[in-house]
Formats: C-alpha cells, sequence, structure tokens
C-alpha cells in the first residue's frame, strides 16, 4: 500500500493560543498519523524560501512576518492510500 507524506505547519496564532493538541487531534481523526514533530521559531531566511512560491503576491512580505512573529510546530504526517 502507498503511503503519502505531507507537512503542516501550525502558525504562531494557533501556537499562542495553545491549540497544537487540539490541531493534530484532528489530524489523526481524519486517519493522518503524525510522524514527527518540532516547535521552532522560522527564521525570515527560511519563511522567505518555503513561501517562494507567493512572492508575487502583495501579501508575501505579511505571510512571512506573520509565520516569523513567534514559534510554529512542524508536523510531517503520513497517509495510507487505499488502491495503489
Amino acid at each position: 500500500m502507498a503511503v503519502e507524506r505531507t507537512l503542516s505547519i501550525i502558525k504562531p496564532y494557533a501556537t499562542r493560543r495553545n491549540l497544537t493538541g487540539k490541531i493534530n487531534q484532528r489530524f489523526e481523526d481524519n486517519g493522518l498519523r503524525i510522524v514527527a514533530q518540532k516547535r521552532l521559531a522560522m527564521s525570515r531566511a527560511i519563511a522567505e524560501q518555503f513561501y517562494a512560491v507567493h512572492r508575487e503576491r502583495g501579501s508575501f512580505s505579511d505571510l512571512v512576518k506573520f509565520v516569523t512573529s513567534g514559534p510554529v510546530v512542524s508536523n510531517p504526517t503520513s497517509e495510507k492510500l487505499s488502491g495503489f
């Protein structure tokens, strides 16, 4: 059976409100398995690189400012795909 991996990032707004556990529970309730978890402060350079696809949008600088405003939680998740 094939396994698909996805990276989720729980943003600063949710980490400040201590919602990480509830968000992780929703992932798991929907069949995703959290493979690892890391809480980190995303640097401006990393944020700009990660969101580079959005660079041409007018909101790019606000997005970078937001994700660097506090800690984020990075969750690689996996899901078994049926039929593959």
